[in-house]
């Protein structure tokens, strides 16, 4: 049977992990956690995510959980070096993710050791020191770069003013001055021991049935990242348009709907083959402090970025009122299930969803089955209940009007 095919007969258990080295119990023992099972698989992947990332920086050090994650990347890396084992590091705004694949005879061992790199062994205040300087010069070499800029002011206005959110994740050249073994240290005592988190295993692994189920997550007040849009345009004298069109989503909307819509959403702004005038078109969902929001950032020759923008709306406001036949509607669903489902046959990116799932849900979902009971209406619901867009256009002066420029 082939992974893909697995993958799309799994069947998720809430369930507890296996049961643990000492070492590791006596660490990491609390969050919900999710199995699951993978007969036929071929190595077993483990994701932890906590709830810390970028936004937790204290003021003055940002840059902190971006270079603490590279520091440990390394640290765990050289410790699993004789091991059948590979790990890394992510640092999100709002979490960070530690992903183990390893094979499944050494997978229990290599997670006790990198359970134990990450929260006891000293940091190496030579790979602080590396992976700082590295850092600078990378921010050197793209200062002045209009994209960093796009970047910035983008994610700022996706935020509410002053939330920490909005911070560059790699910190900026004089935060990452004042940044040393130290601080990192102090990142790593308030954030990776007891911050709330969440664990995944994905693969041939048989789950502690003793174990409790992960208790749902208590209901929280529905709430939007905003309820006002806005416009932003910057003149750069640059030879390209860089556009992003935020929607904030309830926060109680259910993630399957929302990723629905952006996968349509992308399917309907870049189809193969592209049109000859953007360089690139991404739809993705970024987590805010307030909520979810569905983004679409484009790269495009400048001629064209005012017809892109009125396209980008006009996509987002048939999907609101015009209802898909149903026909045509179930064939998307179905090329919607494959590429989610395809996309999970590496059993890191499975794991790494079903920590996000518990983290914001208390459970995990199981996408085949949630997909299938997707109807017409479910997307054009979901797309009536996004709010006013936020728009920001960064690019060369053509004539265009210059309403709300900053």
């Amino acid at each position: 049977m082939t992974r893909f095919a697995v993958s799309l007969a799994l069947s998720v258990a809430v369930l507890g992990l296996p049961a643990r080295p000492a070492s590791a119990q006596a660490t990491q023992a609390h969050g919900p956690r999710a199995v699951s099972q993978h007969a036929h698989g071929t190595a077993v992947a483990l994701a932890l995510r906590i709830s810390a990332g970028s936004q937790d920086d204290a003021p003055g050090l940002e840059g902190s959980a971006w270079l603490l994650a590279r520091v440990l990347e390394d640290q765990v890396a050289r410790a699993l070096e004789s091991a059948p084992a590979v790990f890394s590091a992510s640092v999100e705004r709002a979490t960070t993710v530690f992903t183990l694949v390893a094979d499944p005879s050494a997978w229990e061992q290599a997670w006790s050791t990198a359970d134990s790199v990450l929260l006891h062994e000293p940091l190496d205040p030579g790979l602080v020191e590396r992976h700082r300087t590295a850092l600078l010069e990378t921010l050197a070499f793209e200062a002045g770069s209009p994209y960093r800029e796009f970047e910035d002011v983008a994610a700022a206005l996706l935020a509410e003013p002053g939330s920490p959110w909005g911070r560059p994740p790699r910190g900026t050249p004089a935060s990452l001055a004042a940044l040393g073994t130290i601080e990192l240290e102090g990142y790593r005592a308030r954030h990776l021991r007891g911050t709330a988190e969440a664990w995944a295993v994905v693969g041939p692994v048989q789950p502690d049935l003793r174990a409790a189920a992960a208790p749902a997550a208590p209901p929280l007040p529905a709430d939007v990242a905003w309820v006002t849009g806005d416009r932003v345009v910057l003149a750069r004298d640059v030879t390209s348009t860089w556009m992003a069109v935020a929607y904030p989503a309830p926060s109680d909307l259910p993630r399957t709907r929302l990723e629905l819509v952006a996968h349509l959403l992308e399917e309907e702004l870049d189809p193969t083959p592209p049109t000859p005038d953007r360089y690139s078109v991404e739809v993705r969902i970024e987590e805010t402090r307030r909520g979810p929001v569905l983004l679409v950032e484009a790269s495009l020759v400048p001629e064209a970025a005012a017809a892109w923008e009125a396209r980008i709306l006009d996509v987002v406001e048939r999907m609101a009122t015009e209802s898909l036949a149903e026909d045509f509607f179930r064939w998307r669903r179905r090329r919607f299930r494959t590429e989610r489902l395809l996309a999970e046959s590496a059993p890191e990116a499975e794991a790494r969803r079903m920590t996000a799932d518990l983290l914001r849900d208390g459970r995990v979902r199981d996408l085949g089955v949630e997909i299938w009971g997707l109807e017409a209406r479910t997307l054009t619901e979901t797309a009536r209940s996004l709010g006013p867009p936020r728009i920001f256009v960064l690019g060369p002066d053509l004539g265009q009007d210059g309403s709300g420029t900053r």
